[in-house]
């Protein structure tokens, strides 16, 4: 019998890294390749083809689906039959885990304290680790990777014992029109309904994973999917677990993920070490001819006449900042008066992207949630900034700023990271080295596909 020892377990968890991140699940694909098909809405269909052709070439590259490299969750079930030499498991999970993120140019987004310190951990870890005591000879680890965009918007909720499906189904249909386009839809539903508040987050994670749902589970699916077939272009697939709960008590989890649905398993069992290696098989799919708009950064009388709605290719220098670097830029501003960037006719982009392998001019990159900038929409405009590029929709307060100012909202598509990164022909740190991926880069980008909200 193999005495199972670290290294089994680092090299097993950065292999699972590595297919999650890069290798979207086959019957995931087929299903957006079905929709793809099937839509009849112009921008509908390009934008299942963007994530079509995204999915491909992460595929073939081995480069993120999504720059967003996200919070890595593990479940892992550990035999009392094996025989081992491993010290501390949880260890050797984040070790393979900080190993496959440094040797993959993966973005590390893992802060060391949420409330206290949140300094970069730079290695991507602790990863949330999830342990269980199986009666057998083996060692099963089960990663997903989960991603800011769509985390933020999960919701757990304490129903009544009477409580209707209906007021569940209308519970996950809130959470999904909540959620928006910030999630980077179509999305993949996890519903934990059972135990305590707490289990049922748990739960709402772990129905990504490979379980044997009950009749009544895959019954209450099929009514779900019903009830929500007004949005079924939101939506790709919907997951779920249930368990014991209190008499008193109804908790119900729900975990939204986006479209690049990232999920590996293996194991070790006695000699063998056992992995899907899946690498996923696409389609031959045409391009789509697009005639769209082209407009320079420098043509700011143009820029400022686009009206909400318009499709637009951006070529010239946009500059990236997000959450840390706008804290940092106001920070400053409030001290002197006067700012380390000139924001006059400046357009920023609200993206971390990966670490840039050897041969890339920048790694995958694409929007983050704008609505975190919200709160320094009136002082990053009223210093002249131009128009600003993330996804998903803004607050009241925001879009009165942006319009006060005559400034700009545009959305780049989600979730489609190595697409967009061909369109960056170069890329400078010019502040905050200090905070990686959260630097504030002056980006050139060639005929980038943007649409007009604000």
């Amino acid at each position: 019998m193999k005495i199972i020892n670290s290294n089994d377990i680092i090299n097993l968890t950065y292999q699972l890294c590595l297919e999650a991140n890069t290798q979207i699940p086959q019957d995931i694909y087929e299903i957006i390749y079905k929709k793809y098909k099937a839509a009849n809405n112009k921008h509908q269909k390009e934008k299942l083809y963007n994530i079509l052709k995204n999915i491909e070439i992460a595929s073939k590259t081995q480069r993120p689906l999504c720059q967003d490299t996200g919070q890595v969750i593990v479940f892992v079930e550990i035999g009392t039959k094996i025989e081992t030499e491993i010290d501390d498991i949880e260890k050797a999970i984040n070790s393979g885990i900080e190993k496959a993120y440094k040797e993959c140019f993966f973005r590390k987004s893992v802060v060391k304290n949420a409330l206290f310190d949140r300094t970069n951990t730079n290695t991507n870890t602790p990863a949330i680790i999830y342990t269980k005591i199986t009666n057998s000879n083996k060692i099963t680890i089960e990663l997903t990777v989960k991603g800011a965009g769509s985390e933020n918007y999960c919701k757990t909720n304490m129903f009544k014992p009477t409580s209707k499906k209906e007021e569940i189904f209308d519970f996950v249909k809130n959470c999904i029109k909540d959620a928006g386009e910030k999630a980077c839809p179509p999305l993949v539903i996890g519903i934990g309904v059972g135990g305590t508040m707490d289990k049922a987050a748990v739960l709402s994670k772990q129905a990504f994973n490979e379980i044997k749902n009950t009749k009544e589970e895959k019954d209450f699916i099929t009514d779900l999917k019903n009830y929500l077939s007004d949005i079924n272009d939101e939506i790709l697939d919907i997951k779920i677990a249930t368990t014991s709960t209190h008499i008193a008590s109804l908790p119900v989890a729900v975990t939204i993920n986006c479209h690049c649905y990232r999920h590996a398993k293996g194991s070790i069992e006695n000699e063998k070490v056992t992995y899907e290696n899946k690498t996923t098989k696409v389609k031959n799919i045409p391009n789509i001819s697009t005639e769209l708009k082209k407009i320079k950064t420098n043509e700011i009388e143009k820029i400022k006449d686009l009206k909400a709605g318009e499709t637009f290719l951006l070529t010239g220098e946009i500059y990236t900042a997000r959450d840390a670097a706008h804290e940092k830029l106001l920070k400053i501003y409030l001290e002197n008066k006067k700012l380390p960037l000139n924001l006059k006719d400046k357009i920023i982009f609200y993206a971390g992207p990966c670490p840039a392998a050897p041969n890339e001019v920048i790694g995958p990159i694409g929007p983050t949630t704008s609505a975190r900038m919200d709160k320094f929409c009136e002082f990053m405009y009223s210093n002249g900034l131009l128009a600003t590029i993330g996804k998903g929709e803004r607050a009241q307060q925001a879009i009165n700023e942006i319009k006060k100012h005559k400034g700009k909202y545009f959305t780049a598509q989600g979730g489609i990271a190595c697409l967009l990164a061909k369109c960056v022909k170069s890329s400078e740190i010019i502040l905050f080295d200090e905070l990686g991926t959260e630097a504030i880069r002056k980006l050139y980008v060639e005929d980038f596909p943007l649409k007009v909200e604000i």
